[in-house]
């Protein structure tokens, strides 16, 4: 039996070993902290749940903890160290109901030596939606991927993408589900690649493909929603669209590139949100293309250049397709920069050993004369510490690095340009192939840990806080968050030496609900040494007006 994939990631994070991460230096600290609470189901004692803790920010390697309930449901988790987790039980079949508890669990700041009570869990069971996917003659289709899409928009903000394969009788079978409604489909764009066939329609639950007149089924909780079943019609009901990819200034065609289909989806008169529909035709060598059997609706069409192209569309195209084929799309591209270089490491680790996990570098720049970030490309670093990027919009470009699993304790230090330090990112010209490129990492233990206050009145129900910190007046900088935990507490490690803007967000789902942005803090400045740690106070008004 396969497990939801919401369920899979939180149970493969449980049982990792624990091993030392190989040729990083590690903070020291003493595994003399315990966690402990209670479980329940329905408010009755729950013997025999697992409970698993985790690192927010994990390395590759780093270090879990679990323990089961007894027959009160109590547990006891110990020996654990110094750090920010998260905490869940390992209930696949059940559901989570506090609200202020996020999809993964309760975050908890852990001291070294403390003992934490009451991270207590009500668990309830979560409902079922189960059918039967077959095809136009009644056959059962194997293997392929049934996907669930939350009807409400609020609750699409919050939902663990859920899904299951059918099996060899063409069975679905998909559990744990919060209450809610849902929507149900097969042939979901996105799960393509790994299904043995590729359904000509994406089709939702009763057998149509207007994602707008798909059918909702209600689940409420321990409740199962039986003979949800969808027909997929092996006839095409799409129109065609066609179109070219050629070069903006001289009108050449560009061939080989990915076209790249976004549906754009109206949620309210505020927001859309846009899904992948084809990433496999190319342009041929006229730069020429023909997407099949799109359905009706508004799209975007874009290309996907090959990770070491110096091409890119000067813009996505938008356009409808309403009641017959489309033609005539031409797609502009411009040349754009290139950059290769290296990532080194000081205090700490071999930069003549290759790595033996997975890191990835982002690029991100701001055009001339404007203050944000416009665009960004990632890519990851290969073994030997060297790495490549196309696609690079001009202007000013500075970089990310992700060490380990997005935790680690190395931050990014400086840039060279052949040998040259970049002060405040690299200069990049459209066109340029840029090399020579130094991005240099080094050992960082600064520490801000600090409490957040509530004052004139609790959050809303199901309101969380988090905190962001930022390097102070460097408007490129990109920020790190971390969760503020039931006591108000957060932890924010491995941080350069350096003055630092801090800020504290409440989120709420009914402030969603009413368009009404985060109440934030008025900003800290916060220095943090090297070694050392900084303990802050903040204090959030939930009901003040939002700060900009």
């Amino acid at each position: 039996m396969k497990l939801p994939s919401h369920a899979i990631v939180l149970a493969i994070s449980l049982v990792m070993l624990c091993l030392a991460h190989d040729g990083y230096a590690q903070t020291k600290s003493e595994n003399t902290a315990a966690v402990t609470g209670k479980v329940t189901i329905k408010g009755k004692p729950a013997s025999g749940i697992v409970v698993g803790m985790r690192l927010s920010r994990p390395e590759e390697f780093s270090s879990t903890y679990k323990a089961k309930t007894d027959q009160e449901g109590v547990y006891r988790i110990t020996k654990v160290a110094g750090g920010s987790y998260v905490v869940a039980p390992v209930a696949p079949t059940l559901v989570m109901t506090e609200a202020t508890i996020g999809p993964q669990g309760q975050s908890v700041i852990v001291g070294e030596g403390e003992t934490i009570d009451d991270i207590n869990f009500d668990l309830v069971p979560g409902g079922v939606i189960t059918g039967k996917v077959v095809d136009s003659t009644g056959h059962p289709l194997i293997e392929e991927r049934v996907t669930l899409l939350p009807a409400d928009i609020n609750q699409r903000r919050s939902f663990s993408l859920a899904g299951m394969s059918t099996d060899d009788r063409g069975i679905y079978r998909i559990f744990g589900l919060p209450a809610g409604k849902y929507k149900v489909t097969v042939g979901d764009p996105r799960f393509n690649p790994g299904s043995r066939r590729r359904i000509a329609v994406q089709t939702f639950y009763p057998d149509v493909t207007d994602p707008a007149k798909a059918g909702i089924v209600e689940v409420t909780q321990g409740s199962e929603a039986t003979k949800i079943d969808i027909t997929v019609s092996d006839t095409p009901s799409g129109f065609s669209v066609a179109g070219r990819v050629v070069d903006a200034d001289s009108g050449a065609p560009v061939a080989n590139v990915f076209i790249q289909l976004t549906r754009i989806e109206v949620l309210d008169a505020n927001s859309t949100r846009g899904s992948s529909e084809y990433l496999n035709v190319r342009s041929d060598a006229q730069g020429q293309f023909k997407l099949t059997n799109v359905r009706a609706g508004k799209y975007d069409v874009n290309i996907y250049p090959p990770e070491d192209s110096d091409v890119r569309a000067e813009a996505p195209l938008r356009f409808d397709v309403i009641d017959q084929d489309v033609s005539g799309l031409v797609i502009k591209t411009m040349r754009v920069a290139t950059m290769a270089g290296t990532v080194v490491f000081e205090g700490g680790k071999d930069n003549s050993a290759p790595m033996t996990s997975q890191m990835w570098i982002m690029a991100y720049g701001r055009a001339e004369g404007n203050a944000g970030i416009t665009w960004s490309r990632s890519t990851l670093i290969k073994p030997d510490r060297t790495f490549f990027l196309g696609g690079l919009g001009a202007g000013i470009v500075n970089f990310n690095v992700e060490t380990g699993m997005g935790g680690g304790k190395f931050t990014l230090s400086r840039i060279e340009r052949e040998g040259v330090v970049q002060t405040n990112g690299i200069q990049v010209a459209n066109g340029e192939h840029i090399s020579g490129v130094r991005l240099v990492m080094t050992f960082s233990s600064g520490i801000i840990r600090g409490t957040v206050r509530v004052e004139n009145g609790p959050l809303p129900p199901g309101g969380r806080m988090v905190v962001q910190v930022t390097k102070a007046g460097d408007q490129m900088a990109l920020s790190r968050g971390a969760e503020v935990d039931a006591r108000g507490r957060f932890l924010i490690e491995g941080l350069a030496a350096g003055s630092y803007e801090l800020r504290a967000m409440a989120y709420s789902p009914d402030w969603q609900q009413q368009r009404r942005r985060p109440a934030m803090s008025v900003k800290q400045i916060v220095n943090v040494v090297e070694g050392g740690t900084a303990e802050v106070t903040l204090t959030i008004d939930p009901n003040a007006p939002p700060i900009p």
